[in-house]
């Protein structure tokens, strides 16, 4: 039978991290809340994450389920991992980060501060993170405690940098991560989504150490979008044409340019791209611009091809 008293799911996406997961694992076991499980579903890692896991699991005083996947990509890990989550909430948590001792209290602490008649319209809960060293992570939100959601969050009041999610877990089944798009869909994709449909309570208080690896997604980032190129211009074009008051038009004009410069990574054409765009005329001021991204980009990565092979 199911675990009743499980409140949360910490949820961990990994690829070949086995020397970064007793970090995580040791996180876990100091926290002070100990009503969660533990899911780890491993992206078809080729060293010993499979047997650190498994040991773990004999031994742990929490929930540990171990899911391994082919190689597919991070967002299709959460996916899998989202349907086998019993807790009411899911904090994903990336194999190169770890928790404060006082994280998953303290997520508990502030969703149950929304009153349960008003919770159906939150999608969760956000915290900050920190390096390593005690630095934050982009800014802190203009307020201790405020409700917004993740687009207002970054346009109108302007915070920056990597926050410490907490989501519903059925509203993460609500809005899975594509998986037709290739290996690397960003998760600004779906956390647009959820934000015009669902508040998210933001806090001031720093739950998650980030410890950005140089081999890491964040590292890779213009690569990643490159070799899914139908994913970056999905994001972007989404943006551009969101029906919100509250995206000015410059910051459109800027998501067009990145919708024409992936579609031509895509090898999607100027006429092609013209057809599927709804603000036609803002899209005609931003392709050039997005051109020139785009011939940026190719000498980038060529440059970087070269310095590899030396």
């Amino acid at each position: 039978m199911p675990n009743t008293n499980i409140k949360l799911t910490v949820l961990t996406p990994t690829f070949n991290r086995a020397q970064l997961l007793p970090r995580v694992y040791q996180s876990l076991l100091e926290q002070t809340e100990k009503e969660f499980e533990w899911i780890v579903v491993d992206d078809g890692s080729t060293d010993d994450t499979q047997q650190a896991v498994r040991c773990w699991e004999e031994k742990s005083p929490f929930p540990i389920t171990y899911v391994r996947q082919e190689n597919s990509g991070k967002h299709v890990a959460v996916n899998r991992g989202v349907t086998l989550a019993r807790g009411e909430l899911t904090l994903i948590l990336d194999s190169d980060d770890w928790l404060v001792p006082q994280a998953l209290e303290r997520v508990l602490h502030w969703w149950d501060s929304i009153p349960a008649a008003a919770r159906q319209k939150y999608a969760g809960v956000v915290g900050l993170c920190a390096f390593p060293s005690g630095e934050l992570v982009g800014t802190r939100f203009p307020q201790d405690v405020m409700d917004s959601d993740s687009i207002e969050i970054r346009v109108r009041y302007k915070v920056k940098g990597d926050k410490c999610e907490v989501w519903r877990t059925d509203v993460l089944r609500q809005f899975p991560f594509p998986e037709d798009l290739g290996r690397f869909v960003t998760e600004a994709l779906v956390w647009n989504r959820i934000a015009c449909y669902y508040k998210l309570r933001f806090v001031n208080e720093i739950w998650k150490i980030t410890d950005y690896q140089p081999e890491g997604l964040s590292a890779k980032s213009l690569e990643l979008r490159v070799r899914a190129p139908n994913a970056a211009l999905l994001y972007y074009k989404e943006f551009a044409e969101m029906e919100r008051p509250d995206i000015p038009w410059l910051r459109r004009l800027r998501e067009y340019a990145n919708y024409t410069r992936f579609s031509f990574h895509a090898g999607v054409s100027l006429r092609r791209q013209a057809q599927a765009a709804k603000l036609k005329w803002l899209w005609i001021m931003a392709a050039p611009v997005g051109a020139s991204l785009y011939l940026r980009d190719r000498v980038i990565l060529a440059k970087k091809r070269r310095c590899k092979r030396k």
